[in-house]
């Protein structure tokens, strides 16, 4: 069951990031990609500085804004197999232990800023909440990016109805009418709390 602390935890954070949230422009063009006290900000806020290799995550930012890698063709697949895809490429110049260390998370975490209404953070508090959710045993394991979403979407559709109502009716917020992009943060602090990030 949705609750009023998921929808106002999710409405303060996107409070909070609205202008990243919201952008209308080039995805090139985000507050998180081309400021870097945003993205700085972003990488403290969601402990992911530390699967950054130290001294590189400006040229990291960089990477994502230039258009190189194509993140905007990227954010167009929903199914995420390309996070899974881009995080071996990028983890050779970027990811910790010489590349050994895996960058799922920070990739994830930009896909879920950059593109709200298809993607959810790669974190273990919500994989735990998708998998009592589903029934499946605690010992599960996703091993891509494209497992774990296509999950919490399977969830997202099945409580898409419970979610509007709670944020157009039960709990209203000014954000509802963001729709999908709004309704799909509430849905992921639902599932970290499930999955036990707040006690």
């Amino acid at each position: 069951m949705i609750l009023s602390d998921d929808v106002r935890r999710a409405e303060r954070n996107w409070n909070d990031w609205i202008s990243v949230f919201e952008h209308e422009g080039e995805v090139e063009n985000n507050p998180l990609l081309t400021l870097p006290e945003v993205f700085n900000k972003f990488l403290a806020e969601y402990s992911v500085r530390r699967t950054i290799r130290a001294g590189t995550s400006n040229e990291f930012r960089m990477s994502l804004s230039s258009g190189g890698v194509g993140l905007a063709d990227k954010l167009g697949d929903p199914s995420g197999k390309w996070i899974d895809n881009l995080e071996e490429i990028l983890r050779e110049d970027f990811g910790t232990l010489g590349g050994k260390r895996g960058m799922r998370s920070v990739i994830s975490k930009i896909a879920a800023f950059l593109g709200p209404a298809n993607f959810v953070a790669w974190d273990k508090y919500a994989r735990k909440g998708i998998i009592r959710i589903q029934g499946k045993r605690t010992s599960h394991t996703y091993k891509t990016y494209e497992e774990y979403l296509s999950d919490v979407n399977i969830v997202f559709d099945g409580e898409k109805n419970a979610l509007i109502l709670a944020c157009q009716n039960n709990y209203p917020t000014l954000f509802s009418s963001e729709n999908d992009r709004f309704h799909r943060r509430v849905l992921d602090v639902y599932l970290m709390r499930i999955g036990g990030r707040w006690r």
